[in-house]
């Protein structure tokens, strides 16, 4: 029998020994050495040299293995060694600025990922980051026109995380996260009679990218009535123009538009009260109809729009013979135009020089054949699924709809049609 004392003995050495094969066992896992060299690229960026290098040292890099989970990581890319002991393996790193955030002033962002790279044993990997600027960047220049009209004016710039004011004096660069932009500009001047009014404007980017400068020019003047809102997309080299202005319809181009629903045969009003024609915009931008021409192809009658009609991406819009036709119609065209029971074909054009050579930018003719042209209190409706302008126009794409509306008649003026079946 082994008193106590040898026991413990006996037992201490067992620990040592088994502590010291583990430590061994450790100690002889084959690793390897990792070169890590993290870049800074803003050359394509800096348009206006507005946009100032970042300290690149003030970056922080982590690296992952291959299960995903932190390996290394580094506040600094000063903090990091010359070289970094990883166990041999498949890892990947990122690198980034500490200043992400929704919507900030002079605040660019930059992140960049190496991709995959392998450590081997006994050996000295590299790996490179190269860090890009990952968010918008924006800017607004308000014309003489407006500083010389106006007496104050704004613009504010929104995503789903924040909002950033640019006013009158302001020159900064505004930044942000990835993600659909609406933009508001209100422009302030007093009448003659000393009351104090505002001329608003309002626009979208509706698919925003990373690494581009999007320059927002805001003209307007008093004098000539109209307002122009000028956007210009800087990548560094290539530049793309989108303009928003008192003379709206020149900024639509052909298939912008859809027309998605028609009511030509009212039952619980007269055809006189309550005929009515529903667009989509499928155009991804903001649009305003005034100054566009609904026009009947047969005999030529035309309608041209007066007023603002604002409709954002993927909004629908009615016009309407009257305020009775459909609850809140967007627009009344009057008795200029008329739906035949029989069939028509409905054109919305650029007002060009008489109405009748502008631009087209849809067109439907409900009396073709696939067209159902019986209907009695139900209006014709376009598929939801089609938002091509050609497609638009094939009888087979459209059927009659299934859901009331307030008047009685059936039909879903404003809202998103019913599935053809």
């Amino acid at each position: 029998m082994l008193n106590s004392e040898m026991k413990i003995f006996i037992f201490s050495i067992l620990v040592i020994f088994f502590s010291c094969s583990k430590k061994e066992k450790m100690e002889t896992k084959p690793t390897g050495k990792l070169e890590m060299n993290v870049g800074l690229a803003i050359a394509a960026y800096d348009v206006y040299n507005t946009l100032k290098a970042a300290d690149k040292d003030s970056f922080k890099v982590v690296i992952y293995n291959s299960e995903n989970a932190v390996a290394a990581s580094y506040d600094r890319v000063s903090d990091m060694p010359a070289a970094i002991d990883l166990p041999i393996g498949d890892y990947h790193a990122e690198a980034f600025s500490d200043n992400n955030k929704s919507a900030a002033f002079e605040n660019p962002y930059y992140y960049g990922n190496s991709g995959t790279f392998t450590v081997t044993a006994g050996a000295t990997s590299s790996a490179t980051i190269t860090c890009l600027l990952s968010n918008i960047m924006l800017t607004v220049i308000y014309s003489d026109n407006v500083k010389r009209d106006f007496s104050d004016f704004s613009t504010s710039v929104s995503n789903s995380g924040g909002t950033l004011i640019f006013g009158k004096n302001e020159t900064r660069a505004g930044y942000f996260d990835a993600g659909p932009l609406h933009i508001e500009a209100n422009l302030y001047y007093t009448d003659g009679q000393g009351i104090l009014k505002v001329k608003t404007l309002t626009g979208s980017i509706a698919n925003p990218l990373v690494q581009k400068h999007y320059e927002l020019h805001i003209d307007a003047s008093l004098s000539e009535g109209s307002a122009i809102f000028n956007m210009n997309v800087n990548e560094g080299y290539d530049t793309e123009i989108v303009t928003i202005n008192g003379d709206s319809s020149s900024a639509i181009a052909y298939g912008d538009l859809i027309i998605s629903e028609i009511m030509y045969n009212p039952k619980a009003l007269s055809d006189a009260e309550g005929e009515w024609i529903e667009l989509h915009n499928v155009s991804g931008k903001t649009l305003n109809l005034k100054d566009l021409v609904i026009r009947r192809g047969s005999n030529n009658n035309l309608h041209k729009i007066a007023m603002d009609v604002i409709m954002p991406p993927g909004k629908y819009a009615v016009l309407a013979r009257t305020a009775a036709a459909t609850p809140n119609p967007d627009y009344l065209y009057g008795s200029s135009i008329s739906l035949p029971n029989t069939g028509e074909e409905i054109i919305m054009n650029t007002f060009g020089t008489n109405g009748i050579d502008g631009t087209v930018i849809c067109s439907v003719n409900y009396g073709l054949s696939g067209f159902i042209t019986s209907l009695d209190g139900v209006a014709l409706q376009l598929d939801p699924s089609i938002i091509s302008a050609d497609q638009a126009k094939i009888g087979t794409n459209w059927c009659a709809a299934t859901s009331p509306y307030p008047t009685g008649d059936m039909g879903t003026p404003g809202n998103v049609n019913s599935i053809c079946q």
